[in-house]
C-alpha cells in the first residue's frame, strides 16, 4: 500500500494525525526521487511526471511554497505539452488553495468559492452588472439542478416549489480579488432523498467539462433536453466576455476536504449551442411539415413580447426598420434566459423555419453596440 493510499484511509477513519504524517512521508520520498532527475532534462516524461506527483502531494500537505518550487522545477525542463498543461493547472490550484487558507476560508461540501477577475474587477470591488447578473444566473442553475435531481419535469412557468427547503447564501466579498463563498442551505432532507451535497459538485463538474469543450459529456450528465439547454444557456451568460471579465473561478471541497478548482476561461462567443451545431435544433414535427428549414439568421432589435402561455412559446423583436420578427423559443429557455431580457435591445441567433425563427441563443446588446 502506498503512503498516499494510507493517508486517504486514515482520513476516512478520522485519524488526522496519521493523515499528515503519511502525506509528509510520501512528499519526502517523491521529492527525493524527482530531484534525482533535476538535471536530466532529456528524461521526459519521467522527470516531469515525478515532479508533478510530488507537487500534488505537497498541495495535499498544504505545503504550497514547496508545491510552487516543484512545479517550477518541472516546467524549467522540457515536459510534454499535455503534462505542461497539467502542471500549470496544478499551479493555479496551488494559488487558489493558498488564497483560501490566507483568508481563513474553509469550504464545506455545500460551499463554492466564486472568484471573478478582469478589467472591471478590483480588490473587493466589481462592476455591479458583472456580479449580480452572474449570481442570479448561478442561482437559477442551482435551482434547476435541484429540481432535475429530484425528478421534477422541467418547469417553464411559475416560481420554484422548493424555495422553502433550499436556499443559497452569499458571503461578503474578500479582498485580494473579487471572491465570494456561496453556500447551499437545505432543511429537512429525508435520509436517502437529499440532493444538496450533490448539487454544487455536479454543477462544477459540468462547468469543468464545458470549459474543456466537452458538451457531449455535459449532455450525458444532463440528459433531459430542456434542462441541458437551460444549463448551457445560463453557463454561457456566466462565462467570461473576454473584456470586462477574463475568468470565473469555481472552487469546491468534497466530504474528504479534497479541493477542486475550475478556472472557467472559455469566452461566451466560443460556446456554440448544440442547436446551431446540429441542424438548427429543428424538431421532427418541423422537419416533416411543409415549412421550409432555411439558413442560420441573426437579428438585432428590442424584445417586446415574451409569451409563455401558448403551446408554442414565442418572442417578438422589432428591429431598427420597425420590422417585426416572430421567434419560437424551445423548451428550457423562456423563463430563465429570455424573459429577464424583456424590453432590452438583444441579438437573437436562430434558424429560419418557414416565416418564423427558431431560437438558438439570445444575448443583451451592450449600449455602445446598440447605437
Amino acid at each position: 500500500m502506498s503512503l498516499v493510499d494510507e493517508a486517504l484511509i486514515a482520513k476516512r477513519q478520522g485519524n488526522d494525525g496519521r493523515v499528515t504524517e503519511a502525506y509528509l512521508e510520501a512528499l519526502y520520498l517523491e521529492t527525493e526521487a524527482a530531484e534525482l532527475l533535476r538535471n536530466e532534462l532529456t528524461l521526459e516524461p519521467s522527470r516531469s511526471i515525478l515532479y508533478r506527483s510530488a507537487a500534488s502531494i505537497a498541495i495535499r500537505c498544504k505545503q504550497y511554497r514547496e508545491a510552487e518550487r516543484l512545479i517550477a522545477a518541472a516546467l524549467s525542463g522540457y515536459p510534454p505539452a499535455e503534462i505542461a498543461g497539467e502542471l500549470r493547472e496544478l499551479l493555479e490550484r496551488t494559488h487558489f488553495e493558498r488564497h483560501l487558507e490566507q483568508r481563513g476560508v474553509t469550504l464545506q461540501p455545500r460551499d463554492l468559492q466564486l472568484v471573478i477577475t478582469g478589467e472591471e474587477v478590483g480588490p473587493g470591488f466589481a462592476l455591479s452588472d458583472i456580479l449580480f447578473s452572474r449570481l442570479e444566473d448561478f442561482k437559477r442553475i442551482v435551482q434547476r439542478t435541484i429540481e432535475r435531481k429530484l425528478g421534477h419535469p422541467f418547469r417553464e412557468q411559475g416560481t420554484p416549489k422548493l424555495n422553502h427547503n433550499y436556499s443559497l447564501y452569499v458571503s461578503t466579498p474578500r479582498s485580494g480579488s473579487f471572491a465570494l463563498t456561496l453556500r447551499l442551505g437545505a432543511q429537512m432532507e429525508l435520509p436517502g432523498m437529499g440532493v444538496s451535497n450533490q448539487v454544487i459538485s455536479e454543477i462544477v463538474q459540468c462547468f469543468d467539462l464545458l470549459n474543456s469543450g466537452k458538451e457531449d459529456q455535459v449532455k450525458e450528465i444532463i440528459s433531459n433536453e430542456p434542462y441541458y439547454r437551460n444549463f448551457v444557456g445560463l453557463a454561457k451568460r456566466i462565462a467570461p466576455d473576454g473584456r470586462k471579465v477574463d475568468m470565473v473561478d469555481l472552487t469546491i471541497s468534497d466530504a474528504e476536504h479534497t479541493v477542486k478548482s475550475v478556472g472557467f476561461k472559455r469566452t461566451r462567443e466560443t460556446i456554440v449551442p448544440e442547436s446551431l451545431a446540429e441542424e438548427g435544433n429543428v424538431s421532427a414535427l418541423e422537419k416533416s411539415s411543409a415549412a421550409k428549414v432555411d439558413e442560420i439568421v441573426r437579428v438585432k432589435g428590442r424584445l417586446l413580447l415574451a409569451d409563455a402561455t401558448k403551446v408554442k412559446q414565442k418572442i417578438q423583436l422589432i428591429d431598427d426598420q420597425e420590422q417585426k420578427h416572430n421567434i419560437i423559443v424551445p423548451e428550457g429557455m423562456m423563463n430563465d434566459i429570455v424573459r429577464p431580457l424583456w424590453e432590452d435591445i438583444v441579438e437573437v441567433t436562430g434558424v429560419r423555419v418557414g416565416k418564423n425563427l427558431r431560437l438558438s441563443e439570445i444575448s443583451r446588446v451592450e449600449t455602445s453596440e446598440a447605437k
